[in-house]
Formats: C-alpha cells, sequence, structure tokens
C-alpha cells in the first residue's frame, strides 16, 4: 500500500484530499466507496492548497502580497496544517474502520442464515453432517460477539464525527487566516499569529466557539 498524499496536479474542480492521486478513479462509485483491508499511513507532505496553482496566481501580484501569503503558510504548517493532517486522517480511519465493522456484520450475519439453512435442511437428508453445520453456526456467533465486543470498547462512529468536525474546523480557519478574514482582520505581527495559534489549538482539543468570528 502506497502512503497517502497530495495529488500532484490535481483536475479543476477536485476537492484537494489526502487520498492517494488516482486511487480507484476507473471503479464504479458504490466501488469507491468500500473500505480497505489495510489502510496507508500518514502523509507529510499534504497542502491545503495546490502550491503550482499558489505560484501561478501570485506571479502577477505584488511581491509584498506575495511574500506576505507565503509567510503565512510557512506559519500555519506548524501551527495548524500538522493538525489538520493528524485529524484529517484519523477521521478517514475510523471512517473506513465504521465500514469495515459493517460489511464484516453483514458477511457474517448472511453466513449464519446460509448455514442455518443448511442445518434445516440436511436435518431429514443428512443427519450426520448436523453438528459440523451447529459448530459452524456457533463459530459465526463468536465472531460477531467478538466484532460487538471491539466495536463498543472503541466505537468507530464517534471517533470519526468527532475528528471529522475538528477537521473541518482547521481547515476553515486555515483559509480564514490566509484570506485575512474575521478574527484575523485588523491585526497584524505577533498578534495575528498568536490569535491563529490559540484558536488552532483549542479546535483540536475539541474546544469550538459559538461564533468563529470572534474570540481569540
Amino acid at each position: 500500500m502506497t502512503e497517502i498524499s497530495a495529488p500532484p496536479e490535481a483536475k479543476p474542480g477536485t476537492p484537494i484530499t489526502q487520498e492517494k492521486a488516482g486511487f480507484r478513479e476507473n471503479f464504479p462509485t458504490w466501488l469507491k466507496k468500500m473500505p480497505r483491508l489495510r489502510f496507508p499511513p500518514l502523509g507529510e507532505d499534504f497542502q491545503l492548497i495546490d502550491t503550482a496553482q499558489l505560484e501561478g496566481i501570485l506571479a502577477g501580484v505584488d511581491p509584498a502580497v506575495a511574500d506576505g501569503v507565503h509567510a503565512d503558510i510557512r506559519h500555519m504548517e506548524y501551527e495548524l496544517l500538522r493538525l489538520f493532517r493528524r485529524v484529517d486522517y484519523e477521521a478517514k480511519k475510523q471512517q473506513n474502520r465504521y465500514y469495515l465493522y459493517q460489511m464484516a456484520y453483514i458477511l457474517l450475519a448472511f453466513l449464519a442464515t446460509l448455514i442455518g439453512s443448511l442445518l434445516a435442511l440436511s436435518l431429514k437428508s443428512n443427519p450426520g453432517i448436523v453438528p459440523w453445520f451447529a459448530f459452524a453456526e456457533t463459530i459465526v456467533a463468536l465472531l460477531t460477539t467478538y466484532l460487538a465486543t471491539l466495536g463498543s470498547r472503541e466505537p468507530p462512529m464517534p471517533l470519526w464525527l468527532n475528528h471529522r468536525r475538528r477537521a473541518e474546523a482547521l481547515r476553515q480557519e486555515y483559509f480564514r487566516y490566509l484570506l485575512n478574514l474575521p478574527p484575523y482582520d485588523g491585526i497584524t505581527g505577533y498578534e495575528r499569529e498568536m490569535r491563529l495559534s490559540r484558536r488552532a489549538a483549542d479546535i483540536n482539543r475539541g474546544m469550538f466557539t459559538e461564533s468563529r468570528e470572534g474570540g481569540n
């Protein structure tokens, strides 16, 4: 399994995600949503903005503005983007885990139904193999219990939703800071940088303000 990384050249209108470029690109939609048995490791080079496109945009602007954008991106690399990469990755990982559990439950339910049907048919036609079908039914029941126990200890759906909420809040904060939107307008220098650092740290801890427009 190759490592997740940013696509080198995203197609126009294609969302920039940590998914490997071209992964299941020609698959039907329902197959694209199927979970992975082996989830790839976190990539450390992912960027929320395509750097080639950004350089093309900045080529025709005032050098001071371009330098300011680059400075903002450098500051957010450690203060925000490293946090985003981790929580975004964990959200996708827990989503994949949730889908795997659901697929496993569907498969176990199918096996239990199939074995039960064969057991019922063999009661008259071939009673000698009934104990084997009963044993197989027991194994399926034990696997289901084991899977349910794992899921109850660390439920994937709440973890998925919690990490996804933090990831999207950090994504929003990234572009607020880059575009100098509230609460970053009207302040400069160290104060502006510290405001981003505090807000990113709060989001990473799961602390969300009622209004994203203000506050420190």
